[in-house]
């Protein structure tokens, strides 16, 4: 355990959520063996700490939506004034440091490419200090933050707490204009009934019902919990870009999702065409990941390993230093309807 790693019992509630973050205390403390006013109890002094918390964001697959990985060199006398306004734009989902060719790198999702061209990028090119902006698109997403998972819980707790909550059936289509307001709302609690979203929306509380139940089974959006990197015993964000023959790409990330620590694996344009990221413990386990990747695809080639120095938004949230959510920024909301 690391100084600032959160308590076993804690822990355990989150790598729960984790996996089910919409289950109800009483489904929760019939795995956890934990009564349901303890774990609520719990979850409200962790999320009064800002240390937890749950979200909605759109499911970041290319056949529903664009998603872009955008690398921004800035000019460094303008570095903070311009990572404010980077921050502010709500289709820039996630923003971090980089400690390689690139002094920020973002996750912009958008509901298609024109808009990502016509209304993001000019947005960015806009912001006085902004340099360079290389772009790369997102051709398959294999695995994101949803996906990531803490070491707490036994095997048996994990195979029950997905029997309640199926893995969605991943489908096609165009989001729904009546979508957007759910997604709103979700995106500032993952865990809102049908009931919440109605009475914050003004939608019929059958309404969103619906399209609540229709959007989580079908993937349109991904409900996921995010735990402070600072206190999860892991803080080390690292970032690979390589690359690859292609048609191995299925192949390799299927692989990599054997990881529990995998935060992002994606196909991409450009030249490195797989980009993966990972939340480790310590720098040591890079050498390692990269010497069981590498020996068991010899034909995969590593262009960059960038480390990240700090996370400033992670799905529309303002982050702190050390990765709790802010007390003073709202959060943006990472949406598009255009």
């Amino acid at each position: 355990m690391t100084d600032l790693e959160l308590a076993h019992d804690d822990l355990e509630l989150v790598h729960a959520l984790q996996i089910a973050p919409r289950l109800s205390w009483t489904e929760l403390g019939n795995v956890l063996g934990r009564h349901p006013t303890t774990l609520s109890e719990r979850w409200k002094r962790l999320h009064s700490q800002r240390l937890v918390w749950t979200l909605g964001h759109l499911g970041g697959r290319p056949q529903m939506n664009c998603t872009a990985l955008l690398d921004i060199e800035v000019e460094p006398r303008l570095m903070e004034d311009t990572l404010l306004k980077i921050c502010q734009i709500p289709e820039v989902n996630s923003v971090d440091s980089a400690s390689r060719h690139a002094d920020y790198r973002l996750t912009c999702i958008t509901s298609n490419w024109l808009n990502m061209t016509r209304q993001v990028l000019p947005q960015l090119w806009a912001i006085a200090g902004v340099l360079r902006i290389k772009t790369s698109l997102c051709t398959h997403v294999y695995a994101s933050g949803d996906q990531w998972r803490l070491d707490v819980l036994s095997r048996q707790q994990e195979e029950e707490l997905r029997e309640l909550a199926p893995t969605p059936q991943v489908s096609t289509g165009v989001i729904p204009p009546a979508l957007w307001p759910c997604l709103e709302v979700l995106q500032t609690n993952g865990r809102a009934t049908a009931r919440d979203i109605a009475l914050s929306t003004g939608q019929h509380p059958a309404t969103a019902a619906r399209l609540l139940n229709a959007s989580l089974s079908t993937g349109m959006i991904f409900i996921r919990c995010e735990l402070a990197s600072d206190y999860s015993g892991s803080p080390l964000w690292v970032q690979w870009f390589t690359k690859v023959p292609p048609g191995m790409e299925d192949q390799i990330a299927q692989y990599l999702r054997t990881f529990r620590n995998l935060r992002l694996c994606a196909a991409t344009t450009g030249e490195a065409n797989l980009v993966f990221n990972m939340q480790l413990r310590e720098p040591a386990e890079i050498a390692n990941i990269e010497r069981k990747l590498t020996s068991q695809f010899p034909q995969l080639r590593i262009l960059e390993t960038c480390v990240g120095m700090r996370s400033y938004k992670r799905m529309g949230w303002i982050l702190e230093s050390d990765g709790r959510f802010s007390k003073t920024l709202e959060s943006t909301r990472s949406i598009s309807r255009i």
